[in-house]
C-alpha cells in the first residue's frame, strides 16, 4: 500500500512540475531599471537560442534581439542603428553572461559551452558575472527594461535547453521518433 502511495506521488504532475521548476533559475535584474519592461519568454518556445543581434553605441547597449530556433524575436530597445550579429553553432548554448551596468547596460559578454565568447558594448560601470544555479542548464531567455533607445536593465533566465534531457554525463539531444 505504501509503495502504491509513493508511486502515485512520484508520478504526480504537481511533483513533476515542482522538480522541473527547480532546474530553472533567474539572475538579475541589473541596471537602472527604468523604462518599458520586456521579456523574450514567449519567443523562447520556438527553440533554443541560436543567435544574437546587439545594437551598441560608444557607451551603451542600445538594443537586443534573440533568435530562437530559426525565428528572430522582437528587437527590444533601439531599432535605428546597425547591429552586430552572432549565430550559434549546432549544439552550442550560452552558459555564462557577464557585463557592466550603470543607469544603462554598458556591456554584455556571453560565453558558450564550445568556449566561444561574444562581447558587446563598452567596459564601464559596475560588474556582473552570472551562470545558472543548476548544472546542465543554459540561457533560455532574457528579460529587462528599455527607455528610449537604451537597454536600462537586464535579467537572465536559465533552464534545460528545449529538446535536451540530462543523461547523467551532461545533456543529450532528444531524438524524434
Amino acid at each position: 500500500m505504501y509503495a502504491l502511495v509513493a508511486f502515485a506521488l512520484l508520478t504526480s504532475p504537481v511533483l513533476t512540475s515542482e522538480i522541473k521548476s527547480r532546474l530553472s533559475s533567474f539572475s538579475g535584474e541589473f541596471g537602472g531599471g527604468s523604462g518599458v519592461a520586456f521579456t523574450t519568454s514567449g519567443e523562447h518556445l520556438n527553440g533554443p537560442i541560436t543567435g544574437l543581434r546587439i545594437r551598441e553605441s560608444t557607451s551603451y547597449i542600445l538594443g537586443i534581439q534573440i533568435r530562437f530556433g530559426s525565428t528572430w524575436g522582437q528587437m527590444y530597445g533601439s531599432t535605428s542603428s546597425s547591429y552586430l550579429e552572432v549565430l550559434l553553432r549546432h549544439g552550442e548554448h550560452i552558459i555564462e553572461a557577464s557585463g557592466k551596468y550603470s543607469t544603462y547596460i554598458n556591456e554584455l559578454i556571453f560565453l558558450t559551452n564550445q568556449g566561444r565568447m561574444f562581447r558587446f558594448g563598452q567596459p564601464s560601470g559596475s560588474c556582473f558575472n552570472l551562470f545558472p544555479l543548476n548544472s546542465n542548464t543554459v540561457l533560455r531567455y532574457i528579460s529587462g527594461r528599455y527607455s528610449g533607445s537604451y537597454i536600462t536593465s537586464i535579467g537572465f533566465h536559465w533552464d534545460k535547453p528545449r529538446g535536451y534531457v540530462s543523461n547523467g554525463n551532461g545533456l543529450a539531444q532528444v531524438q524524434a521518433s
